[in-house]
């Protein structure tokens, strides 16, 4: 075996940021123009989530289709690329930041697995040159559908999409990855070296 194979897995939401992605997104579209009637249909789901009927998943997914279905792919492109350069970084945790970044001069793979959606991430993980493994969003003819191309990236699912992407898994000398919730502790389990909760920053 190659002792330098080594790759690290991270959870986005609550371990490399210090909150839920998702829902900062939203926030900051609904402070930059997105469309009252489209917020007014979400408003239900909102208040189920908070009533604890719908959990994160589930709220996240009817309220993704109701605030962006048929936008335009350049359109919510360009507010992520907005929100990337005002927003995301005060969200970061440093101390997981510093860590990729040990990571990738050590040489090893790194890797973001998410249940958050890919047209939110990508900017993050291009930017810092990280494979990003996430729930991808359909889009048609330039629209947002408003459905999922894939499972949701969560719990087993994230093992799964680790194991299509890389089929040598188990060649791995060291499989690190960082979690801070249910949803990865499967992942966690795949892992040699496991962090749950580690970065407080």
């Amino acid at each position: 075996m190659n002792e330098n194979k080594v790759i690290a897995f991270f959870d986005f939401d609550g371990t490399i940021t210090n909150r839920d992605i998702f829902w900062d997104f939203t926030f900051f579209r609904l402070k930059n123009g997105l469309s009252v009637l489209k917020v007014v249909k979400a408003l239900p789901d909102f208040a189920l989530y908070l009533a604890k009927v719908l959990n994160n998943e589930q709220a996240k997914q009817r309220i993704f289709s109701k605030l962006f279905k048929d936008e335009s792919l350049d359109s919510f492109n360009n507010s992520v690329e907005k929100y990337h350069q005002t927003h995301i970084y005060k969200r970061v945790k440093k101390d997981a930041l510093d860590r990729i970044k040990w990571h990738k001069n050590s040489m090893h793979q790194v890797c973001i697995v998410s249940a958050n959606f890919d047209l939110i991430l990508h900017k993050f993980a291009q930017a810092n040159q990280i494979r990003l493994i996430s729930t991808q969003i359909q889009v048609e003819n330039n629209l947002i559908t408003g459905k999922f191309a894939t499972r949701n990236c969560y719990g087993e699912e994230k093992v799964s999409r680790i194991k299509s992407i890389f089929p040598d898994i188990n060649s791995y000398t060291k499989i690190f990855a960082y979690g801070d919730s249910k949803g990865d502790l499967q992942m966690l389990d795949l892992a040699t070296e496991k962090f749950y909760c580690f970065f407080k920053k």
